[in-house]
């Protein structure tokens, strides 16, 4: 199912970052992105209507309250002050 417009931007947005950063990714259902090699792999995010799902390794990390206004690079920031993805990882 196709989520809203911004909410599909984001997805966008994450998975054009993940080809940018030589990090695998399968999309599913254009609402769940699998992270599967690189850096970054065994991260999962799950978009519904109004959050993120985070998960590392399989298991349930935190979830995000997100809006038509998160961007991608917000998002990534967030993970980044959660540790979830390292800080090197923006800079590319």
């Amino acid at each position: 199912m196709l989520l809203s417009l911004p909410i599909y931007r984001l997805i966008k947005n994450l998975c054009s970052f993940f080809n940018r950063t030589s990090n695998g990714y399968q999309l599913i259902n254009h609402e769940t992105i699998i992270i599967k090699t690189g850096s970054l792999r065994g991260i999962v995010l799950e978009f519904k209507y109004n959050s993120c799902l985070v998960k590392i390794n399989n298991r349930t990390g935190f979830c995000l309250d997100i809006d038509t206004n998160t961007s991608a690079d917000t998002l990534l920031r967030v993970l980044m002050k959660h540790n979830i993805i390292p800080s090197a990882t923006l800079a590319q």
